[in-house]
């Protein structure tokens, strides 16, 4: 059996990635109130926290399972994202309770959009990149951890 290499590193890129994202996030939401859609800082300032939301998805699965494929990381990203978005259509009482809990509101959304919807298949899109690009070395990652 051949020895595996560290996964610290991957997980290291995969949390600095996550604490960029979550000040990117942060940053973006701060600006939300009131901006003008119609003009480029007002667009990104309502759209950048929900496809940054993906991307932060994607980094904690990264985190988590460090030698998964990317595609079914990203897969799963998209089907968990977009399941917490579609959630929001379910407005039993004790659901709303939940949502209405800071924390777990802000985790769970209040009401659907499909402008979100359009965000979280972006923000994968991205994730993807990022996580070719910054996260995960090609080499590193493969479907088999068997040797050749």
């Amino acid at each position: 059996m051949m020895p595996q290499k560290s996964d610290t590193p991957i997980r290291l890129r995969a949390l600095g990635g996550f604490v960029v994202v979550i000040a990117i996030g942060l940053f973006a939401r701060s600006h939300r109130a009131g901006a003008d859609q119609s003009t480029v800082p007002g667009f990104l300032a309502t759209y950048t926290g929900d496809v940054v939301w993906a991307v932060m998805f994607a980094l904690i699965g990264r985190f988590l399972w460090p030698r998964m494929a990317r595609r079914p990381l990203i897969v799963g990203t998209a089907i968990m994202t977009l399941a917490i978005e579609f959630l929001q259509l379910w407005q039993v009482p004790w659901m709303v309770w939940l949502r209405a809990q800071p924390i777990i509101g802000f985790l769970l959304g209040n009401a659907f959009v499909w402008s979100d919807v359009a965000c979280l298949i972006v923000g994968c899109v991205i994730a993807w990149g990022v996580d070719c690009a910054v996260v995960s070395s090609p080499n590193h990652l493969s479907r088999s951890n068997a040797p050749p």
